[in-house]
């Protein structure tokens, strides 16, 4: 009886083509395979967590939005904002859909269109806003009224201008 003797897997590889150590191979296949792991860990720039939150409670309101970039709306390109209680979509601040809320004669609510259970984006509905993918239903503060989602729409900053006509949204 005959005992063949197994090798290493580094000692079974031939070398490269390219006439490259199969070790050194192998240690650069591994590193970069280490290295694309523990980027897709850490994309997330809340640093961590896989990009999953938790809401301290239900319907906690995400801060305003701060990144830096505006949109500005003209009131009067909306129909559905000529009236107190209106909302339309108005268009995106960076990469998040925002609806606005006429709320008074001259004061307006803008809200991020990503649901805050799973993100997709809410639909504008009567005077409230539905997610087509789970079901869940915000009021027009943007307070969840029907779960899953439990925390409130992100709000924006919104600053009023020509009395009512125009809006900055940042």
């Amino acid at each position: 009886m005959t005992l063949s003797r197994q090798l290493p897997i580094a000692e079974s590889i031939p070398d490269t083509a390219d006439g490259l150590p199969r070790r050194e191979f192998l240690s650069a296949a591994t590193l970069a395979a280490v290295s694309v792991v523990l980027g897709a860990c850490s994309s997330d720039s809340g640093g961590g967590g896989g990009g999953l939150t938790s809401p301290a409670g239900p319907n906690q309101e995400p801060p305003p939005g701060t990144g830096g970039t505006t949109l500005n709306v003209t009131v009067s390109a909306f129909p559905a904002l000529a009236n107190v209680g209106g909302m339309a979509a108005v268009g995106s601040l960076g990469n998040k859909p925002v609806a606005v809320v006429r709320t008074g004669a001259s004061s307006f609510t803008a809200l991020s269109r990503i649901c805050t259970h799973a993100g997709c984006d809410v639909d504008i509905q009567a005077s409230r806003f539905i997610c087509p993918c789970h079901g869940s239903e915000f009021n027009a503060d943007g307070q969840a009224i029907r779960g899953p989602a439990q925390a409130a729409l992100q709000r924006f900053n919104v600053a009023v201008g020509m009395g009512g006509a125009t809006l900055t949204i940042s």
